[in-house]
């Protein structure tokens, strides 16, 4: 098309002019279809533009076709890649076409190492729109839950459980089995200990063991319970099982109950003793203390319980 930049009044445009006008002008249609249907014989580099896609297109003579005007631009070379530290593994490297690239946080690859109150960790603030903020370990909250147990440990009111594993074996007589007790750094047991108890504790002894088939764990207030006109005592014991076999044990829990009434005489319940509801003899000398063995009944022992258990 020839230009002609100085128009003036009174010039002739002839048809030449103005069909190169018309071809200059912008058109638009509501579709690529109904733009091509309209304008039949299109020149080479006519713009036009398509509402339903909101696309420019150009008419390009050596394909004879409409194309975008605008096209997406292709990379020539994108790098991504993951700093040393950073705890990131998963850059890529592309040339041309479409790119993407996903970066993981790779915690198996890092080294360890023993966290401090001071170190620091990335949080979403879901009171300022998930904003990613930091906060030290220090800072950290803990659940309602938990601070009530820790209270309450604090208050002496939870209850410990002390584990205490059981088994039977012959007193070195040749005649006579025995209840053996081990607990904590205890490896062999040892044969019928006697043994202070203090309120707020469990006292679980595993029976589990092989050894106790046949020798059901019972407590009394006499030496030897049954065997010597006694009774076996159950005031707070749970028992779960059978001697012997898996997870059975036998448990006493100390509390004011089981120690019972203080008077001026003496404790309620001042000793108990373990033994064998099937057999005779095998408590041993054993004795499980719930007062301290000096002094009276007043109730100062019962209180240096309380101060022990808390």
């Amino acid at each position: 098309m020839a230009y002609k930049g100085n128009w003036a009044t009174g010039d002739l445009i002839d048809t030449t002019a103005f069909q190169e006008l018309v071809n200059s002008a912008v058109y638009s249609f509501a579709s690529l279809s109904a733009l091509t249907s309209a304008i039949s014989s299109p020149v080479d580099g006519q713009i036009a533009f398509a509402q339903d896609t909101e696309i420019y297109h150009r008419y390009d003579a050596d394909s004879t076709s409409w194309v975008n005007l605008l096209s997406v631009g292709d990379i020539t070379g994108v790098t991504i890649t993951t700093a040393s530290g950073s705890g990131l593994s998963g850059g890529a490297t592309a040339t041309s076409g479409d790119f993407s690239a996903t970066l993981t946080i790779d915690i198996n690859g890092q080294s360890s190492v023993t966290a401090t109150v001071s170190d620091e960790m990335l949080i979403a603030d879901v009171t300022d729109s998930n904003a990613i903020k930091k906060i030290t370990l220090n800072d950290l909250p803990i659940s309602s839950a938990t601070q009530t147990a820790l209270d309450n440990i604090t208050a002496g009111t939870s209850t410990l459980t002390i584990p205490l594993t059981v088994t039977v074996a012959d007193d070195g007589s040749g005649s006579q089995n025995v209840f053996f007790i081990k607990g904590g750094s205890d490896s062999s047991g040892t044969r019928s200990p006697s043994l202070d108890l203090a309120v707020g504790f469990k006292y679980k002894f595993d029976v589990s063991d092989a050894s106790n088939s046949g020798h059901p764990l019972k407590f009394s207030i006499v030496k030897d319970g049954t065997h010597n006109s006694g009774s076996a005592f159950t005031t707070n014991v749970t028992e779960s099982g059978t001697a012997g076999q898996s997870n059975a044990y036998v448990q006493l829990e100390i509390t004011p109950e089981t120690m019972g009434i203080s008077t001026t005489q003496g404790a309620g319940t001042p000793t108990l003793y373990y033994f064998c509801s099937n057999h005779s003899g095998m408590g041993g000398e054993s004795a499980l203390s719930l007062y301290p063995a000096s002094g009276g009944g007043s109730g100062t022992q019962f209180d240096q319980f309380l101060l022990i258990g808390a």
